[in-house]
């Protein structure tokens, strides 16, 4: 896990010329006394009295009892203005030392404090910091629908308003997002060629797509996180999408243990439209991070192999029962039920139904506020569809079949639609097999309550009076 940290560099401006460096400009400092820093390591470079600015971030790349060694990661040449002492964590500034630690939140406020000054090292314009990692990313999110792994993806990369976004000159920005599925390709994914009408002229050019672009914005812009985003992953075919690109997932500190061969006609394209330097072997570099989703619930055609999957880091994200942002309520016959209230019971009810987890429903599974017939048309007809379709058997469906009335009864999800016909008596109006609001009152009341029991069934299970129980003991 990473840590963040603040140097103060004013001696290290008189003994390094750090000034317009290049970004992996490496050096080593003598530290007079043990740090808490390790490899990966983020550090914010500043200057103090008068200046009490930040000029550069750097990356701990290795340390010792003696000496820390750095890579310069970028710089500005005016960096912002920051009074240490007005950071809570850092009070008393009487007492800062010349290398001390921060929380991550300190210093993701700084960085977008830094990154909203004019940088001498790109000729990116940025609304806000971009997220920059510790480490290298190739993760994949995993969980049941609507756990808000798409959400966490783009917070992690964009910000949840897009706030961190990159966008470059040529009007391109450092996000690069799909979605796999089953028709997707190697062609959809890298690049092929194809008509290109020029001029009234036909021509085939290579027509570059998500991967091949993320790959040359990571080249062309070292010092800035690129983020290539795969949405549903397990829906393609993985095998036949990165063919020899596979090769490329194997990474060390970030890049590419095993460079493949470009093809033809993608060389060309690196060489002659993309200007690469180094067109004939592709390699991952370190800033090019790759996060994917999946939903564990999805029947995929092509399943991932292991090999694929070991490649990965692997992240469970599970369901927030508590999620306040995720409280809304659905209304019933006038009455306004909790979804955050009802959904245990139902993903208890999958869970039994299908012996499996995977088909549980998420906070996030509804994004909002619904009527009865919204509710019917995205939560019902899932629980019917994806879990309880397959069991239904009539009079003999088996316990596990959780689609049941107020009394237990198995019903069909069609019935949710029954309306009651024009000049109804008040019994049909009241028949939950004649009005389809009624039926769903009764199946979340089976739902969180079980089968209401009847009179009979109450007073059987009252307690029996005194006298009674001591006739039955005789």
């Amino acid at each position: 896990m990473a840590h963040y940290h603040i140097l103060k560099i004013d001696s290290l401006l008189e003994s390094l010329t750090l000034c317009n460096s290049s970004s992996g400009f490496r050096f080593q400092l003598p530290i007079a006394e043990s740090i808490n820093a390790s490899k990966n390591d983020m550090v914010l470079g500043y200057v103090s009295s008068p200046i009490n600015e930040i000029r550069y971030i750097f990356e701990v790349e290795s340390t010792s009892s003696e000496t820390i060694e750095l890579i310069k990661k970028c710089e500005v040449s005016t960096g912002p203005k920051i009074d240490l002492s007005t950071i809570e964590e850092l009070q008393p500034i009487a007492y800062l030392k010349d290398f001390i630690s921060i929380s991550e939140d300190t210093f993701q406020k700084i960085v977008s404090i830094f990154f909203n000054i004019s940088t001498s090292f790109g000729t990116q314009q940025q609304k806000a910091a971009p997220i920059v990692p510790s480490t290298t990313v190739q993760t994949i999110y995993y969980g049941c629908p609507g756990t808000g792994k798409s959400r966490e993806v783009k917070r992690l990369t964009s910000g949840i308003k897009d706030e961190h976004t990159v966008t470059f000159e040529d009007g391109t920005t450092n996000i690069f997002r799909t979605t796999f599925h089953p028709d997707y390709d190697y062609a959809t994914f890298v690049g092929c060629y194809k008509p290109v009408k020029i001029d009234n002229t036909l021509d085939y050019m290579f027509v570059p797509q998500v991967f091949t672009n993320a790959y040359v914005a990571a080249k062309n812009h070292p010092e800035t996180p690129i983020f290539l985003i795969i949405e549903e992953i397990n829906r393609g075919n993985c095998a036949q999408i990165f063919g020899d690109l596979f090769q490329l997932l194997d990474r060390k500190n970030g890049v590419s243990e095993f460079p493949i061969n470009a093809e033809e006609e993608l060389k060309k394209y690196l060489r002659d439209v993309a200007h690469l330097d180094d067109f004939n072997k592709i390699c991952l570099p370190a800033n090019l991070h790759i996060y994917a989703t999946m939903n564990t619930s999805d029947q995929s055609l092509f399943p991932m192999d292991s090999a694929f999957k070991r490649r990965w880091e692997m992240k469970y994200v599970k369901i927030d029962y508590k999620k306040k942002e995720a409280d809304f309520t659905f209304n019933v016959n006038g009455k306004d039920y909790h979804w955050l209230e009802y959904l245990p019971y139902f993903n208890d009810k999958i869970t039994e139904a299908s012996d499996s987890e995977d088909k549980q429903m998420g906070e996030f599974f509804i994004r909002g506020n619904m009527t009865a017939t919204e509710f019917k048309n995205k939560v019902m007809f899932y629980l019917w569809n994806d879990v309880c379709k397959d069991l239904y058997a009539g009079k003999n469906c088996p316990q596990s079949f959780f689609f049941r009335d107020i009394n237990g009864n198995p019903f069909k999800f069609t019935q949710l639609f029954n309306e009651p016909e024009a000049g109804a008596t008040e019994e049909e109006q009241k028949d939950p097999y004649k009005n389809g609001d009624l039926l769903l009152e009764g199946f979340l009341y089976y739902i969180r309550y079980g089968k209401k029991k009847s009179p009979k069934q109450v007073n059987a299970t009252e307690p029996q009076p005194e006298e009674n129980a001591e006739t039955e003991a005789e």
